[in-house]
């Protein structure tokens, strides 16, 4: 997808999608060695620091695949020969081939298996099945290497903001500026930053998120909601020394972000976070690993593609990922 500024205007809405039915599983919870959740402050230091920073971003547009619309411009078009239109090109910009993950939890009053979770399953069970699994297997291809194991240290950071109400809905609204205020402050009470630590953001149920007036996540308001998540990078310096990857993660269990054979809340929350993770790790400055023709990313290619997947001993219905060895969505590496 388009590499946007704060300021971009909103271009698409959100879409609903039949699928097949889901099957069950029997959540067994995170490891019993797991480290404990970090709590850390947001503080004025940290608004004087996002008001500084300068970033992109890449909206997850549900129905740009369906439209085939092409968002903004592409400055690095790739040389390279690919075998169907619809294949990934590089287009010069680096890859992240490991990194330690860090799920930041905003304003969950319980656990963050209550809050963004179903039964013991948390985001951080599902990225430790997914990093175990065939399909980060898939992204090997770009990133030249097989990425398994590479991203299976997680933790978890938790905090409280907040937020302006939004003067339409009276819903709490996360804007750019929160967003980026949160990544310093967490970047700073962990001391990491670079392309071997990506930030997962989460906001629980009841919050909406805008990265510009009518550029939205915002499930209460049908006018304004456009994208379901997003990933980008924020730069804290001008020295390229304080580079910050993340993913932003709203509540995904509403209509125009779940799909219908998405029953549980964990089927929601880990489609959309497998679909950022790989997006970010296979084009984490929008300016690697993309289709030129369109700009989809890799995991844009495939959203619609939402089926029981076994990773481990857990299933979950999440979505599959494009593969230019196969020129196809796929569930595995081949």
């Amino acid at each position: 997808m388009s590499a946007s500024r704060w300021s971009s205007a909103a271009l698409l809405g959100a879409a609903g999608l039949v699928l097949a039915a889901c099957q069950s599983d029997h959540p067994t919870g995170v490891p019993a060695n797991a480290s404990p959740v970090q709590s850390f402050q947001v503080t004025s230091m940290d608004y004087a620091g996002a008001r500084i920073a300068t970033g992109n971003n890449k909206p997850f547009y549900q129905n740009a695949i369906a439209e085939k619309k092409y968002l903004g411009n592409r400055t690095a078009y790739s040389k390279n020969i690919v075998q169907s239109p619809w294949d990934l090109t590089w287009n010069g910009g680096p890859v992240v081939t490991q990194a330690t993950q860090w799920n930041v939890y905003i304003n969950c009053p319980t656990t963050p298996a209550q809050c963004w979770g179903t039964g013991a399953i948390t985001p951080k069970t599902f990225l430790h099945d997914f990093q175990a699994s065939s399909m980060i297997e898939i992204s090997g291809q770009y990133l030249h290497e097989d990425p398994t194991g590479h991203f299976a240290n997680i933790n978890e950071l938790s905090t409280n903001v907040t937020f302006a109400p939004d003067p339409t809905t009276g819903t709490p609204t996360m804007t750019g500026q929160d967003l980026f205020a949160i990544l310093h402050a967490a970047s700073l009470a962990t001391t990491k930053s670079g392309y071997n630590n990506i930030y997962h953001i989460f906001i629980p149920q009841g919050t909406d998120m805008c990265t510009a007036p009518g550029n939205c996540y915002s499930p209460d308001n049908g006018n304004t909601f456009v994208f379901c998540a997003f990933h980008g990078f924020a730069d804290f310096d001008t020295t390229g020394h304080y580079h910050v990857l993340y993913t932003m993660q709203p509540y995904q269990f509403v209509g125009g972000c779940d799909a219908p054979n998405q029953p549980r809340v964990i089927d929601a929350t880990a489609s959309t976070l497998s679909h950022e993770f790989t997006e970010l790790t296979t084009d984490p400055d929008l300016d690697a690993w993309f289709n030129d023709l369109t700009g989809n990313e890799i995991s844009d290619l495939c959203f619609t593609f939402r089926n029981p997947e076994q990773l481990g001993l857990r299933s979950y219905v999440i979505q599959e990922e494009y593969s230019n060895t196969v020129h196809a969505c796929t569930d595995g590496a081949f």
